[in-house]
């Protein structure tokens, strides 16, 4: 009876131990298998993490093409950017999520664009080359707008944004030194009596919160209308550097009460604002740029955004729109001292009428060739940079940082491909369209140009 006992007892241990041994093993089994679910569900989440999901798509026509903001590595060559230059693209690439073998379609679409949004060059629109055009045909009877007729006098006023975002760095030098260096360019550059005057605006205090008024208050002319002096106009641009916050509003202000003993009957105005960012101060600068359009001053506007973002593009672009004027987006010195060389042929057209010399209209035409040459090799240059930063990016990714697959690898270098050839065509189509334009008048090329493209 004990021995039976026992053996019943020996058996109860022995099962108790065995299921005891097979639930911990199933327990074990689970722990093991949930980590497996779980990390499928975060590599979905990894693909996604720090994309961008509210940015345009990439461009599939012409239209979307021009219409497409420069991203905000556009105007920069990767392989040739200083070191630390370079380590802030990479900077960029870094916040890019890994993307895994098992990437949807909308997934790998999503990373594509946004590479390409980083990367976008910012190319030119044909209605930005018809105002080009207009300041060309300066003086010409085939222009109706008075702003574009030949007055006794010609008055330059520079509105330039000390902000502390000018102290950041474009080749080695601040975008503030560029400025400053093509400012002086410009203005040593205009005929005996044309007058010129420098206005900076956020010079004043830091960009804290609590410098803020201080420096959104904070707009001087540092040099009056008169005629370009050397020496005055170096010290002038000595008084100041970039500091604070950027009060455009104020700016446009001032420089109305600037020039308004300038009625537009006698006196051809031209206004620059120089600008890398969007208002940060109070006010609306658009309806203040509509004002100045609608004073007796009739300004020639020109809207600069110097290595700006697609918010601050848009704002600038409303401001130029707003006091009929013209808006241009640059990322280097090259293209700010392109900008001011509109000016600078007003000025010297404006010096051989009142020397009786002025060309005919058929040079008018030959100037027109040049620009749309000039034009072309633009899109041209954008193409291959993009392309070029681009592939540097897609390596950058794949070879350094193993973040992509060699699936997306090759993903990205045939999108690549696609925008580079969308690009080859759109440019072969608006070069072709403007040459077909360039012998109609003006108000012809307008209504034209608004058409096709759209750009009112």
């Amino acid at each position: 009876m004990k021995l039976e006992s026992y053996v019943k007892l020996t058996f109860l241990s022995l099962s108790l131990f065995l299921l005891i041994a097979c639930t911990s093993e199933e327990a074990s089994k689970n722990k093991t298998e949930e980590p497996t679910k779980q990390s499928q569900t975060e590599k979905k989440k990894e693909n996604q993490t720090s994309l961008k999901e509210n940015i345009p798509n990439a461009p599939t026509n012409t239209d979307e093409l021009i219409q497409y903001p420069g991203g905000k590595n556009a105007g920069k060559s990767i392989g040739i950017l200083p070191e630390d230059e370079k380590k802030q693209v990479h900077k960029d690439l870094d916040e890019f999520p890994k993307i895994t073998e098992d990437a949807s379609e909308t997934e790998k679409e999503l990373y594509w664009n946004n590479l390409l949004y980083l990367f976008q060059e910012d190319y030119i629109d044909p209605q930005t080359v018809l105002e080009k055009w207009k300041m060309e045909s300066f003086g010409s009877p085939d222009i109706e707008d008075p702003r574009f007729q030949f007055k006794e006098n010609l008055n330059v006023e520079i509105l330039l944004d000390a902000s502390g975002s000018m102290n950041g760095k474009i080749g080695g030098k601040t975008k503030m030194e560029l400025a400053k260096d093509s400012i002086t360019e410009f203005s040593s550059s205009l005929p005996e009596g044309a007058n010129v005057a420098l206005r900076v605006y956020g010079h004043k205090g830091s960009g804290s919160d609590q410098d803020k008024q201080l420096s959104c208050e904070s707009s001087e002319v540092v040099y009056a209308m008169e005629n370009y002096e050397e020496n005055n106009f170096e010290e002038a641009l000595n008084k100041f550097n970039p500091s604070g916050w950027t009060p455009i509003t104020l700016a446009l202000n001032e420089a109305k009460e600037d020039m308004a003993e300038y009625n537009g009957d006698q006196n051809t105005n031209i206004i620059f604002l120089v600008s890398d960012g969007i208002n940060t101060c109070g006010g609306d600068p658009v309806a203040v740029a509509k004002s100045l359009a609608d004073s007796n001053i009739k300004p020639i506007v020109t809207v600069i955004g110097f290595d700006v973002d697609a918010k601050g593009q848009e704002q600038l672009r409303n401001v130029a729109d707003a006091s009929a004027g013209i808006y241009a987006n640059v990322n280097d010195q090259k293209g700010l001292s392109e900008q001011f060389k509109s000016a600078q042929d007003i000025a010297e057209k404006w010096d051989r009428w009142k020397r009786d010399s002025l060309s005919d209209l058929d040079a008018i035409k030959v100037d027109r060739n040049f620009m749309i040459l000039a034009f072309s090799n633009d899109w041209g240059r954008k193409r291959d940079k993009q392309n070029s930063n681009l592939i540097s990016a897609s390596d950058y990714l794949y070879y350094e940082k193993k973040m992509i697959t060699k699936e997306m690898y090759n993903y990205l270098s045939d999108k690549r491909d696609e925008q580079k050839y969308l690009t080859d065509r759109s440019q072969e189509e608006v070069v072709s369209y403007l040459e077909s334009i360039n012998d109609k008048t003006y108000g012809e090329m307008k209504k034209s140009i608004e058409e096709k493209y759209k750009q009112k």
